[in-house]
């Protein structure tokens, strides 16, 4: 039944915007026939509703920027499309990435501290919503004015009712998609208090403490233990075992870190495509440097290689260092690799991560030292 009312909403989300984007076109060259060429006017037509689009979209990730900064979360990274902003060694960057198979703009904010964080996350994730309907709300009153607005304000701003009636409608429905919740779902299983979004608020409870200093090992241990077992096919208990990894690497249990990378491993067939690459060099690292697992290493870099080298972070160099080391065996490319990885860990704005990056680059300078692996 739940799948059925899925379908039946996209259903109608589909043909809603595709009706309403032929009203659209349909006002216009109603109305603006007579003063430009036919085909110039549904060019620019098209042209001013892509734009439209674009800036809807940035509006929708705005709200949960603007509402994150409101409850003491800080600007992390922003995505629209292949466009990337992000905080990055003391200063905010800009590049661009591979075009994202799943998600057309994502927003990430990280909290400063584990006060008030189920109010704080549900604020945030409303905001993506409210800026939304804002949105679509000023495209509306532009569309019912259309007869008294010039040409170049009705192909830049009335185009915009299509796309904004999807991603808010979109966004709004209660559904997981591409293995990625809407805010819809995510304000319905925080409202819940569902164990799977309850695991996202401690998700963010760990990152809040990171951000104040402590390591991954030095916070309490409840907060990636104390709840119940989610099912294997869930992002948040993907991700929170991402955050368990580091806590073994950080407590120096090594045993366990083996563990909780095959753990990773079994899982990446449920990864969403947004983070696949993330938690797939994560486990590279780990046959690397914790398992010495080459052959395995070797079959999974060429997958990674061109991701790790244009992200350029702190964490992609410091993974680069130990395929270096302990795949080529290249002690001279791995130095290089932790030099770099060093001078971004000594700019890195999340002091709980810079630290334990730290202890990670300490181990691989001894392992470039001596024969004998510290890891």
């Amino acid at each position: 039944m739940k799948k059925f009312l899925e379908n039946l909403a996209r259903g109608f989300d589909f043909i809603a915007t595709i009706a309403l984007a032929g009203v659209i076109i349909y006002l216009g060259y109603e109305h603006y026939y007579e003063q430009i060429n036919s085909a110039l006017l549904i060019l620019s037509l098209v042209g001013g509703g892509l734009v439209a689009s674009l800036v809807c979209c940035v509006f929708h990730e705005l709200g949960h920027i603007v509402f994150g900064l409101a409850c003491s979360f800080r600007f992390n990274s922003l995505r629209i499309g292949a466009f990337k902003i992000y905080r990055g060694e003391g200063r905010i960057r800009a590049t661009f990435k591979d075009i994202p198979e799943t998600v057309a703009g994502a927003a990430e904010m990280l909290p400063k501290n584990a006060d008030g964080l189920y109010t704080k996350y549900l604020l945030l994730t409303a905001g993506g919503l409210i800026f939304s309907a804002l949105f679509l709300i000023a495209c509306v009153v532009c569309v019912y004015f259309y007869a008294s607005l010039p040409f170049a304000a009705y192909a830049f701003a009335c185009t915009g009712v299509p796309y904004a009636f999807h991603l808010f409608f979109y966004n709004a429905l209660p559904f997981t998609s591409d293995d990625l919740d809407t805010d819809g779902a995510l304000l319905r299983g925080l409202m819940k208090k569902e164990t799977s979004y309850l695991t996202a608020v401690n998700i963010l409870a760990v990152e809040g403490y990171l951000y104040q200093g402590y390591t991954p090992s030095e916070i309490d241990g409840k907060l990636y233990f104390g709840l119940p077992q989610l099912p294997e096919d869930d992002f948040n208990f993907i991700l929170l075992t991402s955050y368990r990894l580091m806590y073994y690497i950080d407590g120096g249990d090594l045993e366990h870190a083996v563990m909780a990378c095959d753990r990773l491993e079994g899982l990446l067939d449920y990864v969403p495509q947004y983070y696949l690459k993330d938690i797939a060099s994560d486990i590279l690292f780990c046959e690397c440097a914790l398992k010495g697992n080459e052959q395995t290493a070797r079959e999974m870099f060429p997958a990674l290689e061109r991701h790790l080298r244009t992200e350029n972070s702190l964490q992609s160099r410091r993974i680069l260092a130990a395929y270096e080391l302990y795949v080529n065996k290249d002690k001279l490319a791995a130095l290089r690799e932790l030099n770099a990885a060093e001078e971004k860990a000594e700019k890195y704005w999340i002091s709980g991560i810079a630290k334990y990056e730290k202890k990670i680059i300490s181990c691989l300078r001894a392992d470039i030292a001596k024969e004998e692996s510290v890891f």
